[in-house]
C-alpha cells in the first residue's frame, strides 16, 4: 500500500498562467508522453520566448478542468504572462487554501510524486492544481512545490463542498460559508444531534465513503472536535 504524503495547508493569492495545453488522464497510456511533449515545446520550441517570460520567471505545470466521470483533465505548461499567443490558453488559479507538497530532486521524479499525492486523502476541490518551478539547474534538478486545491469542508459533518449546490443556506438565503446543504438550511442546523450521533449518521448514510467502519469511527472521533460545530474549546 502506497504511503500517504505529508503536506502543509497554505493560503495563496489568485494568479493567471498562460501556456500550451493538452487533455489527458492518469489512465491514458500516453499520458506521460503528452505532458512531456508540452514541456519539450515550452523549453525548446519557442513557447517560453513567445510568452515573454523573463530569465528567472517561474514556470508552471497546471492541471484543471477535471471531468469527474473519467478524471480526465487539461494539462497546461506555461508562466505568468501579459500576452496570449495563438495556440495558447489562459488559466486563472483561484485564491484559496492549498495543500503544499515539496519535492527536491530531478524533474523526472515529479510523476512518481503525483502518484503518491493521488493516494493521499484530502478534501480536494478539483479546480486548479499546479507545480511551481522556480530554480532548476542545468541538469533539471531543484526544489519543486506542488499545490493541490482544497475544498471548503462542512464544519458539522466534514463533507467537502466542491459545487455551489453543496453549500447550505443562512437566514438571509445566502450560501453558508461553513456548512453543507445536509447540515444547514435557512440559518439553522437540519439535525439536532450530538457529535456522536452525527458520526453514526455519516457511517449509516454514506457507507461507501468509508472503508473499515471501526477505523472510520476512530478517525472521525479524533477529527470532528476540530470542526467549528463541535469545537467547544
Amino acid at each position: 500500500m502506497m504511503k500517504e504524503m505529508k503536506y502543509e495547508i497554505v493560503s495563496l493569492p489568485a494568479r493567471r498562467v498562460t501556456g500550451i495545453a493538452v487533455r489527458t488522464s492518469n489512465e491514458a497510456p500516453d499520458c506521460g508522453q503528452k505532458i512531456g511533449a508540452l514541456w519539450q515545446r515550452y523549453w525548446k520550441d519557442g513557447v517560453r520566448e513567445a510568452l515573454h517570460a523573463g530569465e528567472n520567471a517561474a514556470c508552471y505545470g497546471l492541471y484543471t478542468q477535471y471531468h469527474r466521470d473519467d478524471m480526465s483533465y487539461l494539462a497546461v505548461v506555461g508562466c505568468e504572462s501579459d500576452t496570449c499567443p495563438d495556440g495558447c490558453v489562459t488559466v486563472d488559479i483561484p485564491a484559496g487554501q492549498y495543500a503544499k507538497f515539496t519535492y527536491t530532486g530531478q524533474m523526472a521524479g515529479v510523476g512518481e510524486m503525483w502518484q503518491q499525492i493521488w493516494n493521499t486523502r484530502m478534501p480536494r476541490a478539483y479546480t486548479v492544481d499546479f507545480e511551481e518551478y522556480t530554480a532548476m539547474d542545468a541538469q533539471g534538478s531543484g526544489t519543486i512545490h506542488i499545490y493541490v486545491a482544497l475544498a471548503d469542508v462542512c464544519q458539522s459533518c466534514g463533507m467537502p463542498m466542491t459545487k455551489p449546490e453543496d453549500y447550505g443556506t443562512e437566514r438571509d438565503g445566502k450560501p453558508s460559508k461553513a456548512y453543507c446543504c445536509y447540515c444547514r438550511k435557512n440559518g439553522a442546523f437540519v439535525q439536532d444531534c450530538t457529535m456522536e450521533e452525527m458520526i453514526e449518521g455519516c457511517l449509516t448514510y454514506a457507507p461507501e465513503a468509508y472503508g473499515d467502519p471501526d477505523e472510520a469511527r476512530r478517525q472521525m472521533r479524533a477529527y470532528f472536535p476540530t470542526l467549528k460545530r463541535w469545537n467547544h474549546g
